[in-house]
């Protein structure tokens, strides 16, 4: 087809060209020419820091705390700096000041309650039974009645028990077998008293790990409370009611320091009056009062003289007994 003198002629597209083959015969993906190529940058090993946002913390030298609050240990002031170094001022809120050392408070109730549980233990009672029951025995024996030689009664008027007496050889026996049945028993819980008092120990030594931490918390709340005033009046005021209370719990583990001493004490009292009297002395008097326990109702063979060495022997059990658990 023709216009005037020139010729339209159709227009030839050429096919794309073939993108290089990988190696290995598989094709390789196309690209888009126009794509802006992004090279990787170096990984980012540190937190992003944003300008501008630096958040600020105190700096704090112990001896400014020791003056602030004299009488504490050097360890209690250089947690006080700890805790005062990772605290962040801009994030100061009523809440954070509400909640300090709080977590310290519970531990210190939890505590509490242990030691409160462990005090009431079974094995404490059994035990205390137990001796009990050992003495009401021997305060019971009126030796010279059961040697045939009158009656004494030494024993049960010096600790003035109400115990029916027993006064004869054949009372004497059986009385000789249920002291040896209860010596068994105490030393049957030796252990359990050894395991008992490990236990104590343990929650002893929290308690004063505690205390330590409770102190520390109070001293950096006291410096908060100077360092936020005219700056966060309210954030002050709690951290200044926070420095109160965790004193106040502090001066109440203090006060109780004794009470826990005892808590740990009594199952050693009753530990050695196991093994110096239930153990060592009692068995060496019931050896010999088993020579009075086997003499016939009517005849005694044994002299008074004998008969009162036994009674004082008697009477030195006893008091050793009561020594080892008041």
């Amino acid at each position: 087809m023709q216009t005037g003198d020139k010729k339209l002629r159709p227009t030839v597209v050429e096919p794309p060209a073939r993108s290089p083959r990988k190696a290995g015969g598989a094709s390789a993906r196309r690209t888009d020419a126009s794509a802006p190529v992004v090279e990787a940058g170096p990984a980012v090993r540190k937190p992003t820091a944003i300008p501008g946002a630096e958040r600020r913390r105190i700096d704090v030298q112990p001896q400014a705390l020791e003056r602030l609050s004299p009488g504490a240990a050097a360890h209690v002031y250089a947690q006080a700096t700890a805790l005062i170094g990772a605290f962040v001022v801009d994030k100061a809120t009523e809440r954070k000041a509400i909640l300090w050392g709080h977590d310290l408070q519970q531990v210190y109730s939890d505590l509490v309650t242990q030691a409160l549980a462990l005090s009431r233990s079974p094995v404490l009672r059994k035990v205390e039974g137990y001796l009990t029951r050992t003495m009401d025995i021997l305060g019971s024996i009126d030796l010279l009645a059961a040697c045939g030689h009158g009656s004494s009664g030494v024993v049960g008027r010096m600790l003035k028990w109400p115990s029916a007496r027993i006064d004869t050889p054949g009372e004497l026996a059986l009385a000789q077998a249920e002291l040896e049945k209860l010596v068994a028993l105490m030393a049957a819980a030796l252990q359990e008293l050894l395991d008992l008092r490990d236990q104590l120990l343990r929650v002893a030594e929290r308690t004063d790990a505690a205390s330590a931490q409770l102190e520390a918390a109070a001293v950096a709340a006291l410096f908060l409370a100077e360092h936020l005033r005219n700056q966060k009046d309210a954030v002050a005021q709690r951290f200044t009611e926070r420095a109160i209370s965790l004193t106040q719990t502090l001066a109440l583990i203090r006060q109780c320091g004794a009470t826990r001493t005892l808590q740990i004490e009594q199952p050693i009292r009753m530990v050695g009056a196991i093994q110096d009297v239930a153990l060592v002395i009692l068995p060496g008097f019931l050896a010999s009062i088993a020579a009075v326990a086997a003499l016939p109702a009517s005849k005694a063979r044994i002299t008074p003289t004998e008969a009162g060495e036994l009674a004082y022997q008697l009477q030195h059990v006893v008091e050793k007994l009561k020594t080892s658990t008041s």
